[in-house]
C-alpha cells in the first residue's frame, strides 16, 4: 500500500518554496534602528518577527499599522499615544544619556518609554524586587499610554514633576543601586504592582539587574499597550500588507455585534456554523492557526462578514478582525471559509460571528482555544491537515480566505470525513524538536488502516520527504482503490511517526467512513 508518489516531487518543490518563504528581506540599517532603539521598548515580540519577515516594500506600511494600533483615542486627528512616547524619549534622552547610547536607548531609558515614570524610587535593592514587584509604593499620575490618560498627564516621571531631578535614576550618583517600584496596574498586567531594580556596572550606566523575573510581565505590558487591536497586520491575496480601511469602523454592524457577546456571552444560532482551527509552528515561538469555517446553515448566498477578538487567558484583546467573506459551497451544500491566525502558545477565549450581509442575521460562538508549544524541545507534530487538493500559489503567508498555506500551495481542507474508493485519502503535517545525526534528522511514517476495529493494512516506513534542522514536511497520499477499503464502514488511520535518532515515536488518529456504490 504505497503513497501516492506524485507527492514527492511535490514535496520536495514545496521544500524549496518552504524554504523561500522563510527567507527574509534583510532590514535596511534605518529599518533595524527603528525596530531595536526606536520603539524596542515597546514592539512585541510577535510585531519583531513580523517586522523581519515582511517584503521590505511593505515595512513603512507595517509602521504606520504600528502606530494607529496603540493610538487610543483614534477620533481625534492626532495620535495620543505616539505624541506621549516622544514625549518620553526627549525626558530619556535628557536623562540617561550614556557614553555611547542614547538616553532613550539605555535600560532606564526603555523601561521610561514603556513604563512611564514610577511611582516611587528605592535608593538600594528594594525589597520584594527579587519578584519582580512591590506592593504599597506612593501614586503616581502617569497610568501610561493606552489606558486612557490625556496627552495632560507627565510623560516624563508619572510623579508631576518637570524633570527627573539629579536624585532620579541615579540616586545622586552616590547608590550602586536603585528601584523602580509601579503601583498595581491590572490593566496593563501587573495587578501586584512592580519594582524593577537597576544596578551601576562599569562604563555601563544603570542596568536591569531583576530582568529575567521581570521578562514576561515586560512583555506583557507591551501586549496591552495595543489598545486598538482592530487594526491588525492582515494579508491580501499576495500575502501583502493590507492598509487600514472601512473594515476598523468601530461603529459597524460587525463591531457592535462582537463587542455585546464579548460583553455578555449570549450566544446566536441563527446561522449554525463550525470552526475548526489547525496548529503549525511559525517564526520563533509563535504558533500559525489556520481556522476553517464551515457554515450549515442560516445563508443563503456565499456573501458574509466574518468577525471575531481573540482574548488572552487575562482577558485582554490581542486581536480583532473583521472580513468579507466569499464563501465557498462545499459538501452538503453547506459553505465554507477559511481564516489565519498566529498566536503565542497559551489558552486563549475567541468569539467568532457570521453575519449575513443581505439580512444582517447573525451567528455567534464563544470557544475555548489551547494552542500548543512546539518549542518545548522533544518531538511534537502539527495538526495533521486532511485535505482535497493542493495547487501550487508560490505565496507564503496565509490570508482572509486563504489559510492552509504550506511550502508555496494550498491545501483545501477536507471538510467531511466521508470517501468511496475514487477518492484519495490525503494529509500533510509537520514535525518539529526531533534528534539530528550530525546535522540531519533521521524521521519516518507509517501509515495504518483499521475497519471496525480490524486491521486492513499497512505502508512502509517512509522517511518525510523535506528534512531540515527545525521542520520536516511528510504528505501521504493514499489511493482508496484498493482491495483493503472495498468494504463501507467505519475506518480508522492510526499515522505514526518514529524518531531513530532518539527513539520517540508518536502517533495520531482519524476516523473517517468508507461509502459502499450503493450509498453515493
Amino acid at each position: 500500500m504505497p503513497f501516492n508518489k506524485e507527492w514527492v516531487a511535490l514535496a520536495t518543490v514545496a521544500g524549496l518554496a518552504t524554504a523561500s518563504a522563510f527567507a527574509q528581506d534583510k532590514l535596511s540599517k534605518g529599518d533595524k534602528e527603528w525596530m531595536e532603539k526606536e520603539v524596542g521598548a515597546i514592539i512585541t515580540a510577535q510585531e519583531k518577527s513580523l517586522f523581519e519577515s515582511i517584503d521590505k516594500d511593505d515595512r513603512k506600511l507595517f509602521k504606520d499599522l504600528f502606530w494607529m494600533r496603540r493610538d487610543f483615542d483614534p477620533t481625534t486627528p492626532d495620535n495620543e499615544f505616539r505624541k506621549i512616547y516622544e514625549q518620553r524619549m526627549k525626558a530619556a534622552d535628557d536623562n540617561f544619556q550614556q557614553r555611547g547610547q542614547k538616553g532613550h536607548e539605555t535600560d532606564m531609558g526603555q523601561i521610561l518609554l514603556l513604563m512611564g515614570g514610577p511611582s516611587q524610587q528605592v535608593e538600594g535593592r528594594a525589597a520584594g524586587s527579587s519578584q519582580g514587584e512591590l506592593p504599597g509604593s506612593t501614586p503616581g499620575t502617569d497610568p501610561g499610554p493606552g489606558t486612557g490618560a490625556g496627552p495632560e498627564a507627565d510623560p516624563g516621571t508619572g510623579s508631576g514633576r518637570e524633570g527627573f531631578g539629579s536624585d532620579f535614576g541615579g540616586g545622586g550618583g552616590a547608590s550602586q543601586a536603585v528601584s523602580w517600584v509601579y503601583d498595581p496596574n491590572p490593566q496593563l498586567g501587573y495587578p501586584d504592582g512592580l519594582t524593577i531594580e537597576f544596578r551601576q556596572q562599569s562604563q555601563f550606566g544603570f542596568r536591569i539587574a531583576n530582568r529575567d523575573a521581570i521578562a514576561e510581565t515586560l512583555e506583557r505590558v507591551k501586549e496591552r499597550l495595543v489598545s486598538n487591536p482592530s487594526v491588525n497586520y492582515a494579508r491580501d491575496e499576495s500575502g501583502r500588507l493590507r492598509k487600514a480601511d472601512a473594515r476598523f469602523d468601530p461603529n459597524s454592524p460587525a463591531k457592535l455585534a462582537l463587542k455585546a457577546l464579548q460583553d455578555t456571552g449570549q450566544t446566536s444560532d441563527a446561522i449554525g456554523f463550525a470552526v475548526n482551527p489547525l496548529f503549525f509552528r511559525s517564526t520563533e515561538g509563535q504558533v500559525y492557526i489556520p481556522m476553517d469555517f464551515v457554515i450549515e446553515h442560516g445563508i443563503d448566498r456565499g456573501e458574509a462578514t466574518v468577525f471575531g477578538a481573540v482574548e488572552n487567558a487575562d482577558g485582554f484583546t490581542v486581536y480583532q478582525f473583521e472580513e468579507k467573506a466569499e464563501l465557498i459551497s462545499g459538501p452538503k451544500d453547506h459553505l465554507g471559509w477559511e481564516m489565519p491566525l498566529q498566536l503565542q502558545p497559551g489558552l486563549y477565549t475567541l468569539y467568532i460571528g457570521i453575519m449575513d450581509d443581505a439580512s444582517q442575521v447573525l451567528g455567534t460562538q464563544v470557544i475555548d482555544l489551547d494552542v500548543p508549544d512546539f518549542d518545548a524541545g522533544e518531538l511534537t507534530l502539527s495538526s495533521i491537515l486532511m485535505f482535497v487538493k493542493g495547487t501550487q500559489t508560490g505565496e507564503a503567508m496565509g490570508a482572509p480566505g486563504k489559510a492552509f498555506m504550506l511550502g508555496g500551495y494550498h491545501f483545501a481542507p477536507k471538510r467531511e470525513m466521508i470517501y468511496t474508493q475514487s477518492d484519495q485519502l490525503s494529509g500533510v503535517f509537520n514535525a518539529y524538536g526531533y534528534g539530528l545525526e550530525g546535522d540531519k534528522p533521521n524521521l519516518t511514517v507509517q501509515v495504518t488502516f483499521f475497519r471496525e476495529g480490524e486491521r486492513r493494512g499497512a505502508t512502509k516506513d517512509e522517511p518525510f520527504m523535506l528534512q531540515t534542522n527545525e521542520m520536516a514536511l511528510t504528505i501521504f497520499d493514499i489511493p482508496l482503490n484498493l482491495p483493503n477499503f472495498q468494504d463501507p464502514g467505519n475506518y480508522k488511520v492510526e499515522v505514526k511517526v518514529t524518531d531513530h535518532v532518539t527513539s520517540k515515536v508518536l502517533t495520531e488518529e482519524i476516523a473517517f467512513v468508507m461509502q459502499g456504490q450503493q450509498e453515493q
